[in-house]
């Protein structure tokens, strides 16, 4: 068998295995679930007006109804019940995933290389993909993508909610490789998460897909997650430490491969919080704009001189 490479070995064993044995190990009397970050990490805080809306202010707005939308889903994993990890906003680059994947298919919508299939050829540093949420219990992991889409009953409505299932169908399945290819044997559970979609708004058909969670099933998430270790322990193999520290590692592993423990302590991201908010950064783009120049400094007021 041969030796892990030096990325693998920095994702799992050097980044992975320190926060599982600092962050995630408790004693078997605790029945709520550790949250990875313990806070969701904040994008927006300030809500961007319905109406009135052009050029990139929509799509900033459609970034924001999915990250509100998370948001909603984490605060009902934190009420659910059991020893389980749930790790938010999992996200690797082409050079990450091929570490454990390296012969991959290519996903890229009208690729120019054509509709046949062909392995993978984006760049090292860029983003190939992400999940929204990563649920890990004894015997399961569970993929969970959460899409923002709220209907405005007009005729484009099931064009956009069509669009939304398949992409979040092929996030998906590139999450569930990366697993089984760390443990091939353990059971996973899959859904598409609509928090501002009610089973109402949409057609028949889509409900006896039982992978799509609408904002009814929302209420049931605790029974939901329960039910996937009493599946799951029937017969499967453990979750081994392995599949977690590299899960771990790449969630915190960032696109330059360099990673910083304190993203998972809680004075870590209240920090953030409140440099965010003292600094305004209140989209998705200032946010970004500010990690690249590690946020502004303030400026020095000139003091006014008496006469």
């Amino acid at each position: 068998m041969s030796s892990k490479s030096g990325l693998r070995k920095k994702i799992e064993d050097d980044i992975g295995r320190k926060i599982l044995e600092k962050h995630c190990s408790r004693g078997d009397e605790f029945s709520s679930p550790i949250m990875i970050p313990p806070i969701p990490n904040s994008k927006f805080f300030d809500k961007l007006p319905k109406d009135s809306l052009e050029g990139a202010n929509v799509q900033e707005k459609e970034h924001q109804d999915g990250y509100v939308a998370e948001v909603e889903l984490y605060r009902y994993f934190e009420e659910t019940k059991g020893n389980h990890l749930v790790v938010h906003q999992l996200e690797y680059t082409h050079e990450q995933y091929s570490v454990f994947l390296p012969e991959h298919h290519c996903n890229t919508k009208k690729c120019k290389k054509g509709p046949e299939k062909h392995l993978c050829h984006k760049k090292a540093r860029e983003i190939e993909g992400e999940c929204d949420f990563v649920v890990m219990g004894d015997h399961y992991v569970a993929v969970f993508e959460v899409k923002g889409l709220s209907l405005q009953q007009t005729n484009e409505d099931n064009i956009k909610f069509k669009g939304c299932c398949d992409s979040a169908l092929t996030q998906r399945k590139r999450t569930k490789d990366f697993i089984k290819s760390i443990e091939p044997s353990v059971m996973i559970f899959e859904f598409t998460v609509f928090p501002n979609i009610s089973k109402d708004e949409v057609d028949e058909s889509y409900l006896c897909d039982e992978t799509i969670l609408f904002s009814n099933d929302l209420m049931n998430l605790v029974s939901i997650v329960d039910s996937f270790e009493e599946w799951s322990s029937l017969g499967s193999v453990s979750v081994m430490d392995g599949s977690r520290c590299c899960l771990l590692g790449l969630w915190c592993i960032n696109l330059e491969n360099k990673w910083d423990f304190s993203s998972c302590s809680f004075p870590k991201c209240l920090k953030d919080v409140d440099k965010k908010l003292r600094y305004a950064l209140i989209t998705r783009k200032l946010v970004d704009e500010a990690k690249s120049k590690d946020y502004p400094k303030k400026k020095k007021v000139p003091t006014a001189t008496l006469r």
